[in-house]
């Protein structure tokens, strides 16, 4: 029983002093670093994610005009007529590498507009639209060219007003054929306002 007193007595005192707490001492120096460990395995590959959607096609380099007003050079009846519809310069058309396409827009009523490109003929007036581009040192010059098919005179007054698109040959692809695409097909397609 002594031997029971004594281990009880032992225990108690072990508690009591490993109970007891003291004041933190300074934080020492930071250790130096481990080594790095080895590289694990690398895991299985994932699914393939489902395909995204198409984005839109941007503007990038697509030049495009406003809407110019008629305003051909000869004010009243004649049997052909011209319209300087912009000076180019070097760098906004290549006429080896370009895409140019221009339309003809007139206001049939306050609400509805119809866009045509260019050339067009107007058969019931017996009217011809067309353009040329001719190339100077420095650019080109592009022209709206109308005249009459039965060699008469007329006002060409079908369209109100003109625009041009010029696509890049950076940005157009051989595979389409962008001179069948309506008006609102380049609008949407080029993002053109």
């Amino acid at each position: 029983m002594k031997n029971v007193i004594k281990y009880a007595a032992i225990m108690v005192l072990s508690v009591f002093i490993f109970s007891c707490e003291g004041e933190d001492g300074a934080i020492g120096p930071q250790g130096e670093p481990g080594i790095q460990g080895e590289q694990g395995p690398q895991g299985q590959q994932g699914e393939q994610g489902e395909q995204g959607e198409q984005g839109e096609t941007g503007t990038a380099n697509v030049i495009y005009s406003e809407w110019i007003a008629r305003d051909f050079e000869t004010g009243g009846a004649a049997e052909t007529n011209t319209q300087l519809l912009a000076t180019l310069g070097v760098g906004e058309f290549d006429l080896a590498e370009d895409v140019l396409l221009v339309y003809g827009r007139r206001e049939v009523n306050v609400i509805v507009s119809e866009v045509y490109q260019l050339p067009f003929v107007f058969a019931s007036q017996d009217e011809y639209y067309g353009f040329q581009v001719s190339n100077f040192a420095g650019g080109a010059s592009l022209r709206i060219e109308v005249s009459t098919l039965d060699g008469g005179t007329n006002l060409f007054t079908f369209f109100d007003d003109f625009r041009f698109v010029i696509i890049p040959g950076g940005v157009a692809r051989s595979s389409i054929d962008y001179s069948a695409m309506s008006y609102e097909e380049i609008v949407k397609l080029f993002n053109i306002k």
